[in-house]
């Protein structure tokens, strides 16, 4: 493991009070639109680690497509106490961006404290005694069950038809939950709009909203974002605010919430309505 995101040595490091965890372990996963899997997958982890490491503050954090994101994550340990963050990625493979992008997201949630945390960024969880021992035992167990996979005999199991079926509905929503948009909140936000959208009976009939989540929708810096069709209205920078707006005046009565659209631009955007020339307070950005 690596110490890498001290970045303010002008300030003593934070250290672990009596009583508090000195020591945190952040395990970090990738979620799922369609299934809880991967994240108990990662809480049970979690809770084997606990165990065997009683010492230790052992969280779970998801890339994308989930929460906590590793913001929110970081935030619950360090009102804990924690005296160092372990950040443990629990995927393969472990690719350089993905890595980088873990280190920058510590970085920039270190820059909003009052005073620095240790944060250590460890290695690719990869290494025999860990994945590749469990890999192995599993292979292990499945040879001893026998339990084969059989042939289909008769007629195959007809697929579900709700997946076949495209619903009437008046807007669809494509809400981003990629790994910036997550950092920004988009898990919150999300559950958010879906509650809003079930309290307004809007969520089923004809005349539904019918709200998808989705992996990177593009301009991660103006997130959380979500287009609204069939307009094609970009809204960006969400919280339950905005959402609240959006639910009330766009899809109950037809308005486009301009405080929170954004329009196509060649041009950089950090607000709402950007024209299609440079606006003059860009400069030459």
């Amino acid at each position: 493991m690596e110490v890498t995101l001290n970045t303010r040595q002008d300030i003593p490091l934070r250290v672990a009070q009596p009583g508090e965890p000195d020591i945190a372990v952040l395990l970090v996963g990738r979620g799922s639109l369609y299934t809880r899997q991967p994240a108990e997958g990662l809480s049970n982890l979690a809770r084997r680690l606990r165990s065997a490491y009683p010492e230790w503050l052992v969280e779970i954090a998801l890339l994308e497509q989930g929460g906590p994101s590793l913001p929110q994550a970081l935030d619950s340990c360090q009102r804990a106490g924690a005296g160092t963050i372990v950040v443990l990625p629990v995927f393969l493979p472990l690719e350089a961006a993905t890595r980088n992008w873990l280190r920058f997201l510590a970085r920039r949630w270190l820059e909003r404290l009052p005073a620095p945390a240790r944060i250590l960024l460890a290695g690719p969880f990869d290494h025999p005694g860990s994945l590749a021992d469990a890999a192995a035992e599993s292979v292990s167990l499945a040879l001893q069950s026998g339990a084969a996979v059989s042939a289909a005999s008769g007629r195959a199991v007809a697929p579900d038809p709700d997946w076949s079926v495209i619903p009437p509905h008046a807007y669809h929503v494509l809400f981003c939950q990629g790994p910036r948009c997550t950092a920004a909140g988009a898990a919150e936000v999300g559950a958010y709009l879906r509650k809003r959208l079930k309290d307004a009976g809007l969520d089923h009939g004809p005349g539904h909203v019918l709200a998808a989540r989705t992996g990177c929708l593009y301009p991660c810096n103006l997130g959380p974002v979500m287009v609204v069709y069939p307009e094609g209205t970009w809204y960006c920078g969400l919280d339950e605010d905005a959402v609240s707006r959006i639910v009330d005046r766009h899809f109950l009565n037809g308005e486009t919430v301009s405080a929170n659209a954004f329009r196509p631009s060649p041009y950089r955007q950090s607000f709402p309505n950007s024209q299609s020339t440079p606006p003059k307070s860009l400069g030459d950005e």
